[in-house]
């Protein structure tokens, strides 16, 4: 089980990075949940839109995997994803500027799928680093 929960979360990733929103959502079960540092929660309609946000403004996105480690139901992940800003994004203009997020990702697998998600950023995220100030979402989330 250990070994095919790591490749599981390999394939999410991949499919995440490439824009393959089906693929990416094959990976996980019909109720995903993703949480953030925030409080927050991420549904997976929530994750396609983000997901064609990021392919349109950063079509080379790509997520560096330094160490996954699994085991039973959990398998855990920390990476850093990097990505130029050269389409539109939250309403900003294309930059031109290279953004990195650090992450560390803790998945609950059920019957072959990621069922939950618990995400740790490490520092701003992409809007952040493009503008010097919190994302329209992040700001909505404090008020």
């Amino acid at each position: 089980m250990r070994e095919e929960n790591i490749e599981l979360l390999r394939r999410a990733w991949a499919a995440y990075d490439a824009g393959d929103v089906e693929g990416f959502a094959a990976c996980l079960t019909d109720d995903w949940r993703e949480s953030g540092s925030d409080g927050e929660y991420a549904t997976l309609d929530d994750e396609r839109r983000t997901m064609e946000l990021h392919r349109v403004a950063f079509p080379d996105k790509a997520t560096e995997i330094h160490r996954i480690v699994a085991d039973d139901d959990l398998v855990a992940c920390h990476c850093t994803v990097t990505a130029t800003h050269t389409g539109p994004y939250l309403g900003l203009a294309p930059t031109g500027k290279r953004v990195l997020v650090k992450e560390m990702m803790f998945n609950r697998v059920r019957d072959g799928r990621l069922a939950e998600t618990w995400a740790i950023v490490d520092g701003p995220g992409f809007f952040e680093q493009l503008t010097g100030v919190p994302s329209p979402e992040q700001l909505d989330n404090m008020g």
